[in-house]
């Protein structure tokens, strides 16, 4: 079996919502900073994005979905 990619080693989030801006629809807006750290046989390094709430809630779902179909492989 090949044990390539990286792991998941940590998870860091932050959310924000934005308090001024120079273009005043961006003012009000809510947003979420995530941080990977990443684990490359040995290698670590972070991963950084930002997602608006609905990114975020996609991202979520995505990941429910993948958890699921993992569970009925075990």
């Amino acid at each position: 079996m090949d044990d390539s990619g990286s792991k998941i080693v940590d998870v860091s989030w932050k959310f924000g919502v934005t308090a001024a801006s120079s273009e005043s629809d961006k003012v009000g807006k809510t947003f979420l900073q995530l941080r990977l750290l990443l684990d490359d046989n040995g290698k670590k390094s972070d991963v950084f994005t930002e997602m608006t709430l609905s990114q975020f809630y996609k991202f979520l779902h995505d990941l429910e979905k993948a958890k699921n179909s993992l569970d009925l492989l075990v």
